[in-house]
């Protein structure tokens, strides 16, 4: 149940961050992404299974600011 919360999590947070900042903010989450891969390795989880669910949280979050991005300038279209 932590990982689908936490796909909801990850997923939301990128379409939050595409319909309002730049490609410079999905840069700082992916490193926080990293971080926290890391800390969560120090749980003492095998190293294959945290990066394989970091490679995952990591296309999931450039998806979803994929969809935000696309949002936002759909929206923008229409008020012009």
């Amino acid at each position: 149940m932590s990982v689908l919360m936490t796909i909801i999590a990850v997923s939301a947070a990128g379409v939050l961050m595409g319909l309002r900042f730049k490609v410079a903010a999905l840069i700082a989450a992916t490193a926080l992404l990293v971080v926290g891969s890391f800390a969560w390795n120090g749980f003492g989880l095998p190293g294959h299974v945290t990066v394989g669910k970091f490679l995952i949280l990591v296309f999931i979050l450039a998806c979803a600011y994929i969809v935000g991005l696309s949002l936002s300038v759909r929206w923008k279209r229409k008020a012009e």
